[in-house]
């Protein structure tokens, strides 16, 4: 059982014995910013601070002459604050918040969120933070197909893809979201329960599709990071390709926990199928 494996079974497990102590941030956000994000709020975490000095500053937030870094600190002091007080200062921030600070914010109202359940319901509270978001209980992965023959898939194939990998993701209480066909690959977005390999969901599609022409090729991409484009799908296929056989592919799969996240450390367990 490789690395990916094992974090999924460890998930799997507490998602299984308390759901709802998981928190998925269900935006997109760069997972720079999101590393940034948390790497900021471990260090600031440890400046003490009454949250009456903090709610003096939060009408530097609306003032656009207070650089972006400034708000960021103060949204993530607010963060840190057990308090409801503190978190419906971040609501009614988010819901003005636009251009830059925008993804800020929206770190802070998730962490904000987890903190004061947290402490509601006398229960850690898990922090799911990937670079394509969820919704619910599950994450968003982009997945690629690639023909077997190098060729475009035609229309019978793409119906038959389309087909199955809906059926397959609603069997497994998962949700499509979009398939783009683009030369020979079948660009996918979805929604994956947490609790669901996606590998072993992807998989069983392909399976079904390959026993009318085995046209899609055994390995396929996945990454919950970010959306890839057609020119960094190739360049990865072909830094992986050898003997004209795609290889194993890597992708970050970043499962952060807010509590656990330790500022020197960061994750780079990347993986493909």
């Amino acid at each position: 059982m490789n690395e990916q494996e094992k974090i999924f079974q460890q998930l799997k497990k507490l998602f299984d014995e308390n759901p709802e102590s998981f928190n998925i941030i269900e935006e997109e956000i760069d997972i720079d910013l999101q590393m940034e994000y948390l790497k900021r709020s471990k260090k600031l975490h440890k400046q003490k601070q009454t949250l009456e000095s903090v709610l003096e500053k939060v009408p530097q937030l609306y003032d656009p002459e207070i650089r972006i870094e400034e708000k960021r600190d103060i949204l993530i002091h607010l963060a840190n604050f057990e308090e409801v007080e503190a978190f419906r200062t971040i609501e009614a921030f988010r819901d003005k918040a636009t251009g830059d600070i925008k993804p800020w914010v929206l770190m802070a109202y998730r962490e904000s969120k987890m903190v004061l359940e947290s402490s509601l319901l006398d229960e850690k509270q898990i922090l799911i933070s990937t670079g394509l978001g969820g919704k619910g209980y599950k994450l968003r992965f982009f997945i690629v197909l690639v023909n077997n023959n190098s060729e475009e898939y035609s229309e019978t194939q793409q119906k038959l893809i389309h087909t199955e990998i809906e059926y397959t993701l609603k069997h497994a209480n998962g949700e499509l979201e979009s398939v783009i066909f683009e030369h020979d690959l079948a660009q996918i977005t979805a929604l994956i329960p947490i609790n669901m390999s996606v590998k072993d969901t992807i998989k069983s599609a392909i399976d079904e599709c390959n026993q009318y022409g085995n046209f899609i090729a055994e390995n396929f991409l996945v990454t919950n990071i970010k959306k890839l484009n057609t020119e960094e799908i190739y360049q990865i296929i072909s830094e992986k390709n050898t003997d004209n056989e795609i290889k194993s592919i890597d992708f970050e799969d970043d499962f952060d926990d807010f509590d656990d996240y330790d500022e020197d450390e960061e994750d780079d367990d990347d993986d493909l199928f």
